[in-house]
């Protein structure tokens, strides 16, 4: 069994073009895919889904990314499901802060396909290990 099986990936991006791209390339990679298009929907959809993986970007309508990211870290339903930041916000001190605000991995647009299957497949491996950890 490959890390991408069944494995259900929330993605968070507003711009619509990008999001059909993230969906067409993770299902490429075998991955199911969820899209929605604003912080709010994103942070409901994550709460009753209990995505695997969630894709988030920062500059969304109804509630900024970071603050999508730090809700999810505070409710017990998705605390520990791992978020990738996508966004066009490539500061240092953005990147720090959303990292700090609880997000796993933050990579900048434009970005390579390539390298976002390896960060989420690099996700999800870590996550299996901590879960696997927590049951021994």
């Amino acid at each position: 069994m490959s890390i991408e099986s069944e494995k259900l990936i929330l993605i968070v991006e507003d711009e619509a073009d990008l999001s059909k791209l993230l969906e067409f390339h993770l299902q490429h990679h075998g991955f199911e895919t969820l899209v929605v298009h604003d912080g709010m929907a994103g942070l409901n959809e994550a709460i009753q889904r209990t995505p695997d993986l969630i894709i988030l970007d920062l500059m969304l309508p109804k509630i900024h990314g970071l603050e999508v990211c730090r809700l999810l870290r505070n409710s017990p339903a998705t605390r520990h499901v791992p978020i990738l930041i996508l966004s066009a916000l490539h500061t240092t001190a953005t990147k720090i802060r959303g990292l700090d605000m609880g997000a796993d991995d933050y990579m900048t647009k434009p970005f390579e396909f390539a390298e976002l299957i390896s960060r989420v497949n690099a996700l999800l491996r870590r996550r299996q290990c901590e879960a696997g950890a927590q049951w021994n």
